[in-house]
């Protein structure tokens, strides 16, 4: 498990040691970290360690994380780039958002469209303290790492036991939504360059880039 601790609010250090506490106490090898800025951050992922896990703690919004510093900020598109580039995640890997806004549907279409490698999204839907989402994601590990429930259900108990809604985004799901294809197709000539930049380096399927004129022609066609 990756822990990127890049939020600076009060609170963070004892929520990120706790999950890395718990994740130690599965016999999960944990790598924490507190970058000072993006280029500290990317330098991080690309150490060449693969991880099943990543757990970011960040303020967030719909686009967008940050630190409080202000030293760091990345689109959720960028940071989906950085993670397709550096090849720093096995198969099937789990995304845990703690951050403001995490679970929002274009957050998690970003980070799938990026990067091959993500099979589940995790976030809340609401602005929340680091002890909302100490406690969410206890409950999250304990029922994927312990008991070996689905995420998809793990995540459904965090509102049984705290009353707080998180979403987990299945990438096998969430590739048939018109939402999602849409959002795919709305990224520019340029982002679609640079992601294939990434893609190419790792070996993965390149993407297509579709003109607005098509898009438009499609929508009134249908």
């Amino acid at each position: 498990m990756l822990i990127i601790e890049a939020c600076g609010m009060q609170g963070e250090k004892n929520e990120c040691q706790n999950i890395k506490s718990q994740a130690e106490l599965y016999k999960i090898n944990v790598t924490s970290v507190a970058p000072k800025d993006n280029a500290e951050l990317i330098t991080i992922l690309n150490k060449g360690i693969k991880y099943d896990f990543i757990y970011l703690s960040s303020h967030g919004s719909d686009e967008c994380f940050g630190n409080e510093a202000g030293t760091i900020i990345f689109s959720w598109f960028d940071f989906g780039v950085e993670l397709c580039s550096s090849d720093c995640m096995n198969e099937d890997c789990l995304v845990m958002l703690s951050c403001c806004r995490g679970g929002l549907n274009q957050v998690a279409y970003d980070l799938f469209y990026c990067c091959n490698k993500i099979s589940y999204v995790i976030g809340p839907r609401q602005s929340l303290t680091p002890q909302d989402m100490l406690i969410s994601f206890n409950i999250l590990l304990y029922n994927v790492e312990i008991r070996k429930i689905d995420p998809i259900l793990s995540c459904e108990k965090i509102k049984l036991g705290s009353d707080i809604r998180f979403v987990c985004f299945d990438r096998l799901e969430i590739e048939t939504d018109v939402a999602y294809i849409l959002k795919c197709q709305s990224h520019s000539e340029q982002d679609v360059d640079e992601l294939n930049e990434a893609k190419e380096k790792v070996n993965d399927p390149k993407v297509d880039f579709i003109p607005p004129e098509v898009l438009d022609l499609n929508n009134a066609v249908n």
